[in-house]
Formats: structure tokens, C-alpha cells, sequence
């Protein structure tokens, strides 16, 4: 195996006593806020080697965490029903909502002004302070995924029979984009011209939302449960069961578009990453390898790692530098990032 140029460099495996559903990092990549699924919200410092700081519960378990782009706030959810937000400075949380249902989807617009929460089918939008700013309509099913479009002030939220795009300003406003199905994911392109949602049956739909487009890159064997455009939005990255496929968007469209498959775990991908730049992306499964790729110049690994346990998440911070690998033991490890 080949693993020049790439590298992910290993750092201290950290205990966090508790399992790590969700995290996301501070827009200076400086700390990182992980969601427990026991319950505990910790605060770690990539910098500091400081054991993580339980600053928070959400009874039940915390279910999803999101940080502004660049700010000091951050959200996080809960099987308690209640959406907090934080102030990374005092460390003091403000429930913004309260429900029977689940807040699973946490999303902040890229400019920090908005936080997305889905729950059920319900999606609203709360600004810096916590308040209200608009509940759209409810959809048709539950809300599966949550992605902000870029260069836009337009959300899109994807689940049961398609996508739902909305926008606050100049007035709420929803536009429906239907299709047969479960939509599970939802992954713009770098220019936000084009929505992938990996779906229930096998498939990746596309969305040209500038062209008033759409297609379908069939194919794929078990249900589509991750995607991932690179940082240049050339090529676009779907897990299915064992298999990890890229297509190379490079030319005019989709047709004629080539599926490229990646072969080298055994088992059940659990989580893929695009570095925010460039094109490299790393992968997990249930074999316990995490792999790096460098998308459309080598179909081998460039580099791999034996994990402890199962991951259960992968979080790139802002700038590319470091890899959070959360794993089902109850641990985190943070990797230099060099390719």
C-alpha cells in the first residue's frame, strides 16, 4: 500500500466517558463541542491536552451539536426535547425550544446570523439570540437531513417523498423539488448549484437547482446513508453498506458521468469526511481501518489506521488541519492532518 504523500498523525486517544454521537469544532478550530449519547455535552481543547469538560445534560442523551462558521456560539439537542444555546465563553446554555418530539437536525447558516432545527417535520429558524424567526409549514415526512445552501441565504431539508428549499428573506418562501422515496443525506456542491441526497433504495439523486434539472446515479447496493462533495465540488462521494463510490463531475452534466468504486474495507462504512480542501477524503467502517483517499489520483489508500472500536463520527476542523475520529468505546481521538 502506498502512503506517500498522505498522512494522519495520532494523537492521544481521549476518554470521554460517555459516547460520541455528534461533534463540531469552533470556527478557529481551536475547541471542539461533542455530543454524548448518554447525555453529557463536553468541551475539549485541541490545543491545550486538557481532559474534556462535561458543561452540560441533555437527559436521555444529546442528540446533535452545530457551531457557528466564526463565533463563540453553539447549539446542541436532546431526547429531553430541548434545544439549548450556548456562549462558548461563559459557558452558559439558553433553551431556545421545548417539545415532545426530537430536535435530530442542528444547522447554522454559514454567516452565523441563522441556526436551523429540525424536529419531526418541522423546521424552524432562531437567530443570535435565541428567538423565533420563522416556523415554515411542516412537511409532508420527518426531516432526515439539514444543509445550508453556499453563496445563499437558502436552507434545504430533505426526508420522505424529496427536497423542501427555503428562505427567510426578503420573505419565507418553500419551494418542493418531489421524488419517489426516502431521501436519507444532503450535500451541496462547493458553488451551490447542485443538492445530492443519498436515498433509501440504493440510489444518489441530483438536484441542479440552477437549471431546473434533476437525475439519479443508480446503482449503489444497500441504502445510501452518507455524502460528501470535495471542497472544488468535482467530484461527489456516497458510502452503502461495504462500498465507498466516487463520481467525477469534471465534465458537461451528469451523463456519461463514471462510477468509480473504492475497494478496500470488509465491512459496513460507519462515516466519510472531504477535507475542506482539496480532495482528500477519509473513511471509516466496521472493519475499524480508517483510510485516507486522495480522490482522482490514486484508487489505493494513501494512508491507513486500525481504530480501537467502531467509529461513530468524523469532523474535520474549518481550516483541514485536524481530524476528530470518534470511536463506540467511549473515545476521541484528534489526527494531524498533512496531505
Amino acid at each position: 500500500m502506498s502512503v506517500a504523500p498522505g498522512r494522519l498523525r495520532p494523537r492521544e486517544r481521549i476518554e470521554l466517558g460517555d459516547y460520541p454521537l455528534d461533534a463540531a469544532w469552533s470556527g478557529d478550530g481551536r475547541s471542539l463541542v461533542v455530543a454524548g449519547g448518554e447525555g453529557g455535552v463536553l468541551l475539549l481543547s485541541a490545543t491545550a491536552g486538557e481532559l474534556p469538560r462535561p458543561i452540560g445534560r441533555h437527559e436521555g442523551g444529546v442528540l446533535a451539536v452545530a457551531w457557528q462558521s466564526a463565533g463563540r456560539l453553539f447549539a446542541s439537542s436532546g431526547q429531553d426535547g430541548i434545544v439549548l444555546l450556548w456562549d462558548a465563553r461563559a459557558l452558559e446554555a439558553t433553551p431556545i425550544h421545548r417539545g415532545k418530539e426530537w430536535s435530530e437536525q442542528l444547522a447554522f447558516a454559514d454567516n452565523g446570523r441563522l441556526l436551523a432545527v429540525g424536529t419531526g417535520r418541522t423546521l424552524q429558524l432562531f437567530d443570535q439570540q435565541g428567538a423565533v424567526r420563522h416556523r415554515f409549514t411542516d412537511h409532508a415526512g420527518a426531516i432526515a437531513a439539514l444543509a445550508w445552501r453556499p453563496k445563499s441565504a437558502q436552507i434545504a431539508a430533505t426526508g420522505n417523498g424529496g427536497m423542501r428549499l427555503h428562505r427567510l428573506e426578503p420573505h419565507p418562501e418553500s419551494s418542493d423539488y418531489p421524488w419517489r422515496g426516502a431521501c436519507l443525506t444532503a450535500s451541496w456542491n462547493a458553488d451551490g448549484r447542485v443538492l445530492a441526497a443519498g436515498m433509501q433504495d440504493g440510489s444518489v439523486h441530483l438536484w441542479n437547482v440552477a437549471s431546473g434539472t434533476e437525475s439519479e446515479l443508480p446503482g449503489l447496493r444497500a441504502k445510501v446513508f452518507a455524502t460528501g462533495w470535495s471542497a472544488n465540488g468535482r467530484f461527489l462521494a456516497a458510502a452503502a453498506g461495504n462500498a465507498l463510490v466516487v463520481w467525477d463531475f469534471s465534465g458537461k452534466g451528469t451523463d456519461g458521468t463514471r462510477a468509480i468504486e473504492l475497494q478496500a474495507h470488509s465491512e459496513r462504512i460507519t462515516a466519510l469526511a472531504f477535507r475542506p480542501s482539496g480532495s482528500w477524503l477519509v473513511s471509516a467502517a466496521r472493519d475499524r481501518r480508517l483510510l485516507l483517499w486522495r480522490i482522482g489520483a490514486a484508487n489505493e489508500p494513501q494512508d491507513a489506521h486500525l481504530l480501537s472500536d467502531d467509529c461513530t463520527l468524523l469532523r474535520f476542523s474549518r481550516d483541514g488541519t485536524r481530524l476528530a475520529v470518534g470511536d463506540a468505546g467511549g473515545g476521541l481521538t484528534l489526527y494531524d492532518c498533512a496531505p
